[in-house]
């Protein structure tokens, strides 16, 4: 889920101010977590969600809901367009499933966007290991009364050495745009080829390239000084 409820927000009250249609965003999961998802939907009428498992590496069984009108799959409904988006979720997948499901997002989208808010850069890395003493100077004012998390922070510090655990296995885990841009050239069965890449202000690099009726585009921008780098994966079908 990550970020999706605030994304949905923002994309959507910026086009009502435009006076264009809301976007309907569909949360899914090979796991759903319905507990979590039921209240966020209850405050938007444009954020729903899939109860039922959906497989991201499963072309042939996938929802209709995710299929694009433009798709040739037969599960396609052929009453919109979809885009598939991937917060925060897609370091979790080995490289051969990552590419069935590069594979699957091309066959049955219009779009597709990665966003990681990590990176395999020596300084992400330094920040997330910064995490284990940042626990420490922030557990009591945000848990003062939860005498686990301060058990388990100030007296045997599982929680600082398991955050900072699993931030720096994300990082490492990041793919760049360059190793996801060939699980698409993977997938497509062609060659990309490099438009541009250029840094267009402080603290942010684009990168553009074409692969057969797509086009891919990466963003880097800085989120947390110094080190805290967001890498996003944009990818849409030219029509």
């Amino acid at each position: 889920m990550g970020p999706t409820p605030l994304i949905e927000k923002t994309v959507n009250e910026a086009r009502a101010r435009a006076g264009h249609q809301a976007i309907p965003f569909r949360l899914s999961d090979f796991h759903p977590n319905l507990d979590a998802w039921m209240p966020l939907a209850t405050h938007s009428a444009n954020l729903s969600f899939i109860p039922q498992p959906v497989d991201a590496t499963d072309t042939l069984h996938a929802p209709p809901l995710v299929v694009s009108k433009t798709s040739s799959m037969p599960n396609s409904t052929g009453d919109h367009k979809s885009i598939h988006l991937y917060n925060l979720s897609f370091h979790h997948f080995a490289d051969a499933d990552a590419a069935r499901i590069m594979a699957s997002t091309l066959t049955t989208a219009d779009g597709l966007a990665i966003i990681e808010l990590q990176d395999r850069t020596l300084g992400m890395l330094l920040l997330m290991a910064g995490e284990f003493f940042l626990l420490f100077l922030l557990t009591i004012f945000w848990f003062p009364c939860s005498p686990l998390h301060l058990f388990f922070t100030y007296i045997i510090p599982v929680l600082p050495f398991v955050q900072a655990w699993d931030g720096l296995v994300s990082c490492l885990r990041t793919r760049t745009f360059e190793e996801t841009l060939a699980l698409a050239e993977k997938a497509l069965g062609q060659k990309a080829k490099l438009v541009s890449s250029e840094d267009t202000e402080i603290g942010e690099r684009v990168t553009v390239a074409i692969c057969g009726d797509w086009k891919f585009v990466g963003v880097r921008r800085l989120h947390t000084w110094p080190f805290g780098y967001m890498n996003a994966f944009l990818g849409q079908k030219r029509l």
